[in-house]
């Protein structure tokens, strides 16, 4: 039909009326302006005439589509006729309400050129998605006014509060619950909200979630020992000394009178290169720890078959130091053994210093103390807390001595990872190797320091921990500045870091004659362990202190000592010792860092992650 002035027709899904015909045509839309359009742009809807622009809708008279489409089955009808059979009439009203049932209704699709009848089937189908929208609809009206009302129901409501805890964890960008309580939108005010409204207990947390971390314990068949040839070193008194609530021990010490032994349990006997079993150790990079719970990098069979003092009898992989007269080490080797060995936890074994062997091992340990330290060492004192959670919420947080047994423990890591490191250098086996650059005005005298002074020190440690350059994994060895070693491999957490795992695999094979992975196999394990760790370290520490915060809210009016740190304009970093905790603070006069001070707690934010303390005295 030719298009004529007056007529009624289509454009981007909006009517308008042609006011003028010409090599264009001119439009007049519902708002007013006016358009300049090619016929091809528009879709006739009725000719009108419109002498001027009338409400389409107002006025228009009642409609039966579905009486239209039982009539029209099979058929495919013009506008103008739906427009009759549905509303008893073609005007410019009905041509346009007839369109509008086009996509819009159940019973017809299509164009005002092209329409379907849809088939009975499709027309049902249609209903019933409708039907359960409006039902969706319904529940969801009466959730949210139960839920404005605090009236929730966990179970029944889940599929709703689902909306609201994939928002607290940073996986989605908005949640329907806050928009329609008009909250702004945001992880932190969603877990707000659900703390707010009794979603979720005070005790939930969300920051390993929102890493992303795995948070099952893993769980796969292991298979048995290789059939090895192994030092059989069981007439050894061999002690591990761990923390109390250790699950996982994976190093002991031993002295036979003449060497030095540290033993390292041998998970690599069960995680051969390339195997199913390596790829899960590979994926989890590294066990992790949280106050509430324990995430351990392999199955808990690992750690009951291997983990030393745990059965009667333990395979290891034991590094063994000969010593002179003076503590002075002389020789080196590594062996595959078999361990019988005795639990201590540091407070027990601490007690036994002045007793055989630990006196020895000590004297061992200290020595190669006092050589690091000659070598420029940067040992950084800041104090160190235990959070533990009960399964009843309880927080826990107690702080950790400085026992001479954990420092006799920590200088025997030492001492086998330098070997195995000097060890691999070598040899040229491809392990990760520890590395560290000097910070920039490195302390000479860092260590030198009574644990008497140690308390007056805390801004001195802060900045010199802030100067440290970070440590770096690589195949190249070389040294490490801060531990004082000219060579260095973390080698002895094999059941608890990837890493470790691959140098120990590495040694391993060595010494059986068998065949090494090569240097991008062992880069291509670092490089997966790196891309998982800072997530894992990022979980520790966000939940570590998620937990002191919970700590604080459970303790309203809280006060303790504090040192000022560090400081910008008028904020101020301080160190409360016995939570480890460091925190802002506004400062109320002008404090050199170093100052002795007392806060007190005003409020806590866990959405937040945040508390506010005031500043008592300076």
């Amino acid at each position: 039909m030719k298009l004529a002035k007056d007529s009624l027709v289509l454009y981007k899904q909006v009517p308008a009326r042609v006011r003028d015909v010409g090599e264009k045509l001119e439009i007049l839309l519902p708002n007013g302006n006016t358009r300049s359009v090619r016929e091809k742009d528009i879709v006739f809807l009725h000719p009108g005439p419109l002498a001027t622009f009338p409400d389409l809708e107002s006025n228009a008279p009642e409609g039966q589509p579905e009486e239209a489409w039982e009539l029209l089955q099979g058929e495919s009808p013009e506008l103008k006729e739906l427009a009759e059979l549905v509303y008893g009439e073609y005007s410019p009203s009905t041509a346009w309400l007839a369109f509008k049932l086009l996509n819009r209704s159940p019973w017809f699709r299509g164009t005002p050129d092209a329409i379907e009848v849809v088939d009975a089937e499709k027309v049902a189908e249609y209903l019933r998605a409708e039907q359960e929208k409006q039902n969706a609809e319904h529940k969801w009206q009466d959730f949210i006014e139960r839920f404005r009302h605090k009236d929730i129901h966990p179970e029944e409501d889940e599929i709703f509060l689902r909306d609201l805890e994939i928002h607290a964890l940073s996986r989605s960008k908005g949640s329907r619950i806050l928009k329609t309580l008009g909250k702004t939108q945001s992880p932190e005010n969603a877990h707000r909200v659900m703390l707010e409204y009794g979603v979720k207990p005070e005790t939930w947390n969300p920051h390993p979630l929102r890493l992303n971390v795995p948070l099952n314990v893993p769980d796969y068949f292991l298979g048995n020992l290789p059939p090895e040839d192994r030092w059989d070193l069981t007439h050894l008194e061999s002690f591990a000394i761990d923390d109390e609530d250790s699950q996982d021990p994976d190093d002991a010490l031993a002295w036979d009178g003449e060497r030095f032994w540290v033993h390292v349990a041998d998970a690599a006997a069960l995680f051969p290169p390339g195997s199913p079993e390596d790829e899960a150790a590979r994926e989890r990079a590294s066990s992790l720890y949280l106050p509430e719970k324990i995430v351990p990098m392999l199955p808990p069979e690992a750690a009951k078959r291997l983990g030393l003092g745990l059965a009667k009898t333990s395979p290891a992989m034991s590094y063994a130091f000969t010593v002179d007269d003076n503590f002075q080490i002389t020789g080196f080797s590594i062996h595959l053994s078999t361990v019988r060995v005795t639990r201590l936890t540091y407070l027990q074994a601490d007690k036994r210093l002045q007793d055989e062997p630990f006196a020895i091992m000590k004297c061992i340990t200290d020595n190669f103390a006092a050589k690091r330290i000659a070598a420029g060492s940067i040992s950084i004192r800041m104090p160190e807390v235990k959070i533990s959670v009960s399964d009843s919420g309880e927080v826990s947080i107690i702080s950790l001595p400085e026992l001479a047994s954990r420092a006799m423990v920590a200088e025997s890591m030492l001492i086998a990872g330098h070997y195995a490191a000097e060890f691999c250098r070598e040899r040229s086996i491809p392990i990760p190797f520890a590395v560290q650059d000097k910070p920039d005005g490195a302390d000479e005298n860092a260590d030198n320091k009574t644990a008497e002074q140690f308390p007056k020190d805390y801004a001195v440690e802060f900045n010199r921990r802030r100067g440290m350059k970070r440590s770096r994994s690589t195949l190249e060895c070389g040294a490490h500045s801060g531990l004082g070693l000219s060579a260095y491999s973390r080698v002895t957490s094999p059941l608890r870091r990837y890493p470790d795992l691959i140098a120990s695999r590495q040694i391993r094979q060595h010494i059986l004659g068998k065949e090494l992975e090569d240097a991008d196999a062992v880069l291509a394990g670092l490089a997966a362990f790196e891309t998982r760790v800072g997530s894992l370290i990022q979980a520790e520490r966000r939940s570590n202190f998620f937990w002191k915060l919970l700590w604080l809210k459970r303790h309203p009016g809280y006060t303790a000592e504090a040192w000022l740190v560090d400081r910008r304009e008028k904020q101020g970093l301080f160190l409360i010792p016995e939570l480890a905790l460091e925190i802002w603070a506004s400062l109320k006069k002008d404090i050199p860092p170093g100052t002795r001070t007392v806060l007190k707690l005003k409020e806590v934010d866990l959405a937040e992650s945040s508390a506010l303390f005031i500043v008592q005295k300076a």
